[in-house]
């Protein structure tokens, strides 16, 4: 079988130290090539070309589209950048993987949704904890029983890695830019969230070290249209120390399920333990080039549609904040 022909736009701190390795063992496996690789700035992009044995190498993702016949390509560019790249490899019949958060404008990602639909491709969003065993785990006992109620808590700290997730104007804050990804697994835990209202404690000029200016603290809470509750909660305030948390949990009828990516407890008892190799960039990717070559959208855990109501979920939060707590319907806000 001929190997599934993979173009990358982006191809910064995600997509070198998470996307690439993973595809570098199926490429070396010879069940992709690396056909051509994008990104405005061509020495990262020869660079990277060099490493991992690139095909050829653009600066313009209109030329590489122009040029190449791909099968699938990675778009992991910001959120602010997205101009009209998901519309052209649409309209190419092109498989298109989106890193998170798709955009920060809603109506932008519903003009994108369309299209993608419209080229009848198939579209995964970068939410790769969806891949991890121990989240299949949680979702069947989810299933299973009776849920109420949910939990998530990220307390950050340390400095950040990249400029644009430092500034609330390029990343949206970290609520959009980073907890996306706990909101987007308790929809696939729960299903799709009707509505949110959210208070924000703002950062003011001058409070922490530069270049941040994302609000502390994101205090956001959610309805699901099955009627379940849940709160989320993200700080950005323990800067200087080493102490962070990530806690996700969810409240069934006398079952309290508390995830982690390797082991989930139940009532505070070890229920499960995924086993050592537990990489869900790799399982993304492994499902990605499936999908394309079998045609198969079951694969996909997370296509553009469904990813939809995750992006409305935190640009909600952010518009809910933004009018003091007010509640944003989110098949509303999808239409605005």
């Amino acid at each position: 079988m001929a190997p599934v022909k993979m173009g990358f736009v982006g191809l910064g701190y995600i997509t070198y130290h998470a996307h690439l390795p993973p595809f570098k063992e199926m490429a070396d496996a010879g069940e992709v090539v690396f056909q051509a690789f994008c990104d405005t700035d061509a020495d990262t992009a020869n660079e990277r070309a060099r490493e991992f044995g690139a095909n050829a190498v653009y600066t313009d993702h209109h030329e590489m589209f122009d040029k190449e016949e791909l099968d699938g390509v990675y778009l992991c560019i910001p959120p602010t950048l997205h101009t009209d790249v998901e519309t052209v490899a649409a309209e190419k019949g092109i498989a298109i993987f989106i890193e998170k958060p798709q955009t920060l404008d809603i109506s932008q990602a519903v003009v994108f949704n369309k299209a993608i639909a419209a080229g009848g491709v198939l579209s995964q969003v970068g939410f790769m904890s969806r891949y991890y065993p121990s989240s299949e785990f949680v979702k069947e006992k989810v299933g299973a029983g009776t849920p109420r109620h949910a939990l998530v808590q990220l307390l950050y700290s340390g400095h950040h890695i990249r400029y644009w997730t430092s500034r609330v104007e390029l990343c949206g804050g970290s609520f959009v830019e980073n907890t996306i990804h706990m909101v987007d697994l308790l929809r696939y835990f729960l299903g799709d969230i009707e509505s949110v209202s959210a208070f924000y404690h703002e950062r003011k000029p001058g409070e922490g070290p530069e270049p941040i200016n994302l609000p502390h603290v994101y205090d956001v809470n959610y309805r699901f249209k099955s009627g379940v509750v849940a709160s989320a909660t993200t700080s950005r305030v323990l800067t200087n120390v080493k102490c962070s948390r990530r806690d996700v949990s969810v409240i069934l009828d006398d079952a309290l399920l508390e995830w982690s990516s390797q082991d989930v407890t139940e009532n505070d008892e070890k229920v499960f333990s995924a086993p050592e190799e537990n990489n869900g960039f790799a399982r993304q990717a492994q499902a990605f080039v499936a999908a394309i070559r079998s045609g198969d959208a079951s694969l996909l855990r997370s296509p553009y549609q469904d990813a939809l109501n995750s992006l409305a979920a935190v640009l909600g939060a952010n518009a809910s904040a933004a009018n003091g707590g007010a509640v944003v319907h989110l098949e509303e806000f999808t239409r605005a």
